[in-house]
């Protein structure tokens, strides 16, 4: 009922059906009833075993529990058991690594309070805020929650914080006047409050007219709750390339079953077990579970670069991002107001240093203060700090920075005091306070009665043009001057030119009169003399235009979305690089409902664009727009307000230190340091991460190729099964895991942050990664066949001539096939550091881990060939030197085949990026 807005409060009352001393006992509970409890209903959460149903769907697990059911009937249990543990293995690692707690409803309700001051019966009661009801009137305090809707029926300098709701970075002044909402963004209207935000200062009496969902808090949870979790670019890659290798697998494993069983005449047993190595062979079993792991482990590497991802597939995305929609608020803004200027006596005063912490110098064209600029720019100083209600608070245990306790600037105001020479204690002491005309929402201005010596000092501060109405003079050069129409035009210049930097002015202001002429009932707020004005903003970090230059580089646009005002939004994307300065549009909330989401996906491809007083279901609306038009989508907040744009988002960002936990619970990532810069540097490692999981596709599927040629000669050449399945599964799942885990570590190439973000209809599985991948495997294959056969012969075995499958011979064949495709990987996972670059030309000291991945290759092969008991599990046998000599060689020659692939592969490139300039040139 957001029209309360408008009403006189006589009219809400009959509208609610309530009257000033609140509702009673017995009517609260009828309405109790009707409304219901005054909480946010969470949406119900998938139980535990939906969710491992859902990953035992996956196309690969069904494709082993095939295998597995097909081993038990072949009279295989014991391979049966083991395919079904690699099944259930992959099943845990997945919910234990990419489930993420769905918590953001219970921090929702922890913005709560669990009791409110209401008026029940007449008398001001405490009561359950669960129990507050449509009509109930609650009284309002410092500090104090807002526990629903309500309209102001009283408002004593009343403030409140609403970054819970609007993002806006500063308390707001609220009133009991109804009053016209010019903007549909009924939000910032001045006489509502709202359930989640607080109490600034002041105080007030507010009649509730919305509870629970119906709240706007319970609108943005009721968003957050309804929108659906899609899965990342990379979750949707590896289900396509299980999608394409379950057909594979099935038809090819089908075909060689009806090959050996109708043409080679084999047992049906035989048949069956032949066609799970077939099957078994072309599915990389450890793919998943390496991708998690790699994942993992570049997630711990992000963290010492302040970014805490929870989601670990969307690492990935983040190097697909095209768009960054960034908040301004303590994003690409400290959150700290800051004095920069101050105008006194016809010069401007640079006042340095940024946020709360009191340190700083004020000169005058880049030089030190003169003594009669000193003394002018010290009574505003002293002004300015005495009519004031904030407190500044040192570092502590609990906050490691300076902070400000009341409204934002008035400490911007103190702090500037605390970095001048003024000492606020003695002044104080000097001139003690006697009285206070606080702030008001029609007056915008504050005074304070100061008393000293027999004299009274009325200070005032407050918005330029409300103090110029009470001026009569004005101080110059510490002269006081008649306020005439010249010297109007002057303050209102330069106003006027501080306002277009994007500064919040604040003018101030005094007068000195006989004690004896005053009286609390007198006017003091006329005739008084007109000092100067202090500019402020809330400056951006430092480190926000280098990373809004590489963004850019990077073909990644931002944009601003944020409640605040759009001159400030706009001052502060010009300076530091986000739009264009001579072409900016702004895009009002207001606005924003008359534009189609075609047009608001143009502007933004435009660029030069800020949406300001947005509310969070339009933020949430621009996100899906772009969404649908293809980009993908970074979203920053730190706010409630946030929330659903968060989920929403392709990636959701939110603020460590400042954000909300509502924000961070719905974010897929959390910037430990706040700032902005980390969000690129993120997209840097994701481009490389990306890069780096292609790099160990090519080294997974290049053994599979490898493992399923065996089978393919066993079916053609009717020659002893060359491999077993479960050596097929001790390489896939244990011995080339740790090596594909090494190459997830190598660094980012050198320019990935200049070139286009990744098109996300570019297949992470495409063609070249499965021409690369065949090429290597064929080697693989043959020199591993080649190494089989020879053991074989070596023994006295000839083509046509079965061997018995508990034979020393037959061990010996197969461990040089098993040994010969894991030494093989080893020189593979070197090859597949680069993709064209020579490895010759790179350190393994860049990436240590890929010695220790072949260390450990070669140690599991070697416990696997020498130990008893691994040797009857697996069928192996032992190994000679001359053995590993041959195997050594093996891995010689993957290396060297690759080198002569990206020899021609750097030809190839440069010879056509060289006709293309001829044809350009042309």
């Amino acid at each position: 009922m957001e029209k309360s807005a408008s009403l006189s409060i006589k009219e809400v009352f009959d509208d609610l059906k309530t009257s000033p001393i609140g509702l009673t006992s017995d009517e609260a509970k009828l309405r109790l009833k009707q409304y219901g409890y005054n909480k946010l209903t969470e949406k119900r959460q998938i139980p535990f075993i939906h969710k491992f149903i859902h990953h035992l769907r996956d196309l690969f697990g069904i494709l082993l529990l095939v295998a597995a059911i097909l081993s038990y009937i072949s009279g295989s249990p014991e391979l049966a058991l083991i395919i079904l543990a690699v099944v259930f293995v992959n099943i845990f690692v997945s919910l234990f690594q990419e489930s993420r707690a769905e918590k953001a409803m219970a921090t929702l309700r922890s913005w709560m309070p669990e009791f409110a001051k209401v008026f029940r019966d007449g008398e001001l009661k405490k009561i359950a805020v669960s129990e507050i009801v449509p009509g109930d009137i609650i009284s309002l305090e410092e500090g104090d929650r807002v526990p629903a809707d309500g309209r102001l029926i009283e408002a004593f300098d009343l403030w409140t914080n609403n970054v819970p709701l609007t993002g806006e970075s500063e308390p707001q002044p609220r009133v009991a006047e109804n009053v016209k909402v010019v903007e549909k963004a009924y939000l910032y209207s001045p006489n509502l409050v709202f359930m989640s935000t607080s109490v600034a200062k002041g105080q007030g009496k507010a009649v509730i007219y919305a509870t629970g969902m119906s709240t706007q808090f319970g609108k943005i949870a009721n968003l957050t709750q309804t929108i659906h979790e899609e899965d990342s670019p990379l979750q949707k890659e590896i289900a396509l390339t299980a999608k394409y290798d379950f057909i594979i697998a099935v038809v090819v494993g089908a075909a060689f079953f009806a090959f050996s069983y109708l043409i080679l005449g084999v047992s049906l047993a035989t048949g069956i077990f032949f066609m799970i190595g077939v099957m078994v062979a072309c599915v990389p079993e450890g793919l998943q579970v390496t991708v998690s792991s790699a994942l993992a482990i570049n997630v711990l590497k992000m963290v010492k670069q302040n970014v805490l991802v929870k989601r670990l597939s969307a690492v990935q995305t983040l190097g697909s991002v095209t768009v960054i929609c960034t908040d301004k608020t303590g994003t690409i803004t400290k959150g700290e107001m800051t004095v920069n200027k101050i105008w006194v006596s016809d010069y401007v005063v640079d006042v340095s240093g940024l946020g709360y912490k009191p340190e700083g110098d004020f000169t005058v064209n880049g030089q030190p203060l003169q003594e009669g600029q000193a003394s002018s720019l010290e009574k505003l100083l002293e002004i300015a700090a005495l009519c004031n209600g904030a407190k500044l608070d040192p570092p502590s245990d609990r906050n490691k920075n300076w902070s400000v306790i009341g409204d934002p600037t008035d400490g911007a105001l103190l702090v500037a005091t605390l970095k001048s020479s003024v000492n606020i204690q003695d002044a104080l002491a000097e001139k003690p306070m006697i009285h206070v005309l606080p702030f008001s929402f029609e007056r915008k201005r504050m005074a304070t009665v100061h008393s000293s010596n027999g004299d009274i000092y009325i200070y005032s501060k407050g918005a330029p043009r409300n103090i110029l109405d009470i001026c009569t003079k004005v101080l110059v050069d510490g002269k006081v001057e008649e306020l005439n129409e010249e010297k109007m035009s002057w303050i209102e210049s330069r106003i006027h030119e501080f306002a277009n930097e994007g500064l919040r002015v604040i003018a101030v202001a005094y007068k000195k009169m006989p004690k004896a002429l005053y009286s609390k009932d007198i006017d003091v707020e006329s005739n008084l003399i007109f000092v100067g004005l202090a500019a402020m903003r809330d400056p951006p970090r430092m480190e926000i235009k280098d990373a809004v230059s590489k963004a850019k580089q990077a073909g990644v646009k931002t944009v601003i979305i944020t409640g605040d005002y759009g001159p400030t939004a706009e001052a502060i994307a010009k300076e530091v690089g986000i739009v264009d300065r001579d072409c900016c549009q702004v895009i009002r909330g207001v606005d924003l409902d008359d534009l189609s989401d075609q047009a608001v996906i143009d502007e933004v491809k435009k660029g030069n664009v800020i949406f300001a007083r947005v509310a969070p279901e339009q933020k949430l609306r621009i996100v899906k727009a772009l969404k649908s038009s293809g980009e993908i989508v970074a979203v920053t907040g730190d706010g409630a307000n946030d929330a659903p744009s968060l989920k929403e988002a392709d990636i959701g960002v939110a603020m460590g230190a400042s954000g909300t936990d509502v924000a961070r619970e719905a974010a897929d990532i959390v910037l430990l340091d706040d700032s902005f810069a980390s969000i690129v540097k993120a997209i840097e490692l994701g481009r490389a991460i990306y890069e780096n999981i292609r790099k160990f596709i090519v080294y997974v599927f290049s053994h599979n190729w490898a493992e399923l040629i065996p089978f393919i000669l066993y079916a053609v050449l009717g020659i002893p099964l060359p491999l077993l399945v479960t050596q097929v599964l001790a390489i896939d799942l244990v011995i080339d895991v740790i090596p594909s885990l090494a190459l997830s570590r190598e660094p980012p190439e050198a320019g990935i942050m200049q070139e286009p973000p990744r098109s996300i209809k570019e297949r992470l599985f495409n063609r070249k990664v499965l021409i690369r991948s065949v090429f290597i495997g064929v080697i693989i294959a043959a020199g591993a066949m080649y190494g089989c056969l020879t053991a074989w012969m070596a023994g006295g075995w000839h083509f046509g001539m079965p061997l018995a499958a508990d034979s020393s011979l037959y061990a010996k064949g197969v461990t040089m096939t098993f040994a010969g495709i894991v030494v093989a990987q080893a020189g593979n996972v070197l090859a597949c550091r680069t993709s064209k670059q020579s490895i010759f030309r790179t350190s393994i000291k860049t990436n240590k881990w890929i010695i220790f991945g072949i260390a450990a290759q070669i140690g599991i092969l070697a416990l696997l060939v020498y130990v008893p008991l691994l040797q009857h599990v697996f069928t192996t046998a032992p190994l000679n030197l001359s053995d590993w000599a041959f195997l050594i060689s093996l891995a010689v020659i993957v290396v060297f085949a690759e080198e002569i692939r990206k020899f021609f592969s750097r030809k190839f490139t440069k010879t056509g990026t060289e006709t293309l300039k001829i044809h350009d040139h042309t």
